[in-house]
């Protein structure tokens, strides 16, 4: 009996050790798109605190892209092996290219974050309202390329950064502005325009197949690493959820040891809640529970496909090339 029970330990440790990945102590470099603002911190804080180098990942935070297709580049040319950017930009990337470097691995935003920005007394509200008007943004980006496919509205794409955008619609130069949602509105806060004064497009009510930022992995190294992407997976995971209940701790790690900025915590925080609502906590993910392989995988091929279709890419891969979510 006695070397009965002894068996029966050893078989419930090696099958609790099973169901939890871990590594050997493998570095990885992580790039993200922008900031960092208060939307990253939750990986942040996870980096300082060390969740990642208790499952054997050494993960260095080694700064921003800029934008989410160098982002994606960075990546693709080993330059790091860990990416926090919008999805689009790894379909840009890998559709043209014939041997893709880069998948995503874990869905963060499960909405498009993506909008179209104007002021209320402009009269658009709807995307058909953008007839004949003028709209600033990146006339080659996702926004330009895929909105008009869903009206027959004609509108000027005036070609502007990121930067000029909010002064461009504060002195209506443009009528409109494109961009994200969780750096517009406070941009435009910080103009004079507060929420309430200006009318959201937001492109998520169009496609609802869309999302945004994920965690992305550079092809090569997971495929010489696939217990540090499981153990990547399951500490984003645990990371997330508990970002979700409280960011606080986790805004907290844009002025630590890890990352030093100069950004105010009150708006950052206030950010980071913004950004659950309206992308991270959204009734799929209440549902079904963040980075669900069987629902997001129909939605990411269909929103593949369009990017694929609607930007003119040259090759359309397997799904593989682009996302392996489990």
């Amino acid at each position: 009996m006695r070397k009965f029970i002894m068996t029966l330990t050893m078989a419930v440790t090696v099958a609790l050790s099973a169901n939890t990945a871990s590594a050997d102590n493998i570095k990885a470099r992580l790039v993200i798109d922008i900031g960092p603002m208060g939307v990253h911190s939750w990986i942040l804080k996870g980096i300082q605190d060390g969740a990642f180098a208790k499952r054997g990942v050494d993960v260095q935070f080694v700064g921003k892209g800029p934008g989410s297709v160098k982002t994606t580049l960075a990546l693709g040319a080993g330059k790091a092996e860990l990416g926090y950017h919008d999805y689009s930009g790894i379909v840009l990337v890998n559709s043209k290219s014939k041997d893709p470097k880069v998948t995503a691995i874990f869905v963060v935003d499960d909405k498009a974050q993506d909008g179209v920005y104007s002021k209320v007394g402009s009269g658009i509200k709807t995307v058909d309202d953008l007839q004949g008007k003028r709209l600033g943004g990146f006339i080659t980006g996702t926004t330009a390329k895929i909105l008009p496919s869903v009206t027959s509205a004609k509108w000027e794409m005036v070609n502007m950064t990121f930067s000029a955008r909010v002064p461009a619609l504060v002195s209506d130069k443009v009528d409109a502005i494109e961009g994200y949602l969780t750096t517009n509105k406070f941009n435009l806060e910080k103009a004079g325009f507060p929420w309430d004064k200006i009318n959201v497009i937001k492109l998520s009510d169009k496609f609802p197949m869309a999302i945004s930022r994920v965690i992305s992995v550079n092809t090569d190294w997971a495929k010489a690493n696939p217990q540090a992407v499981i153990a990547i997976r399951e500490v984003c995971k645990q990371l997330l959820a508990e970002f979700v209940k409280n960011p606080a701790p986790s805004v907290s790690a844009l002025n630590g040891p890890i990352v030093s900025t100069a950004k105010k915590r009150d708006i950052e925080l206030r950010r980071a809640q913004f950004g659950i609502n309206e992308l991270v906590m959204t009734t799929n993910v209440k549902v079904n529970g963040f980075n669900n392989a069987q629902v997001l995988t129909p939605r990411l091929t269909q929103y593949t496909d369009l990017l694929v279709n609607k930007l003119g890419l040259p090759n359309r891969h397997a799904n593989s090339k682009y996302f392996d979510l489990d």
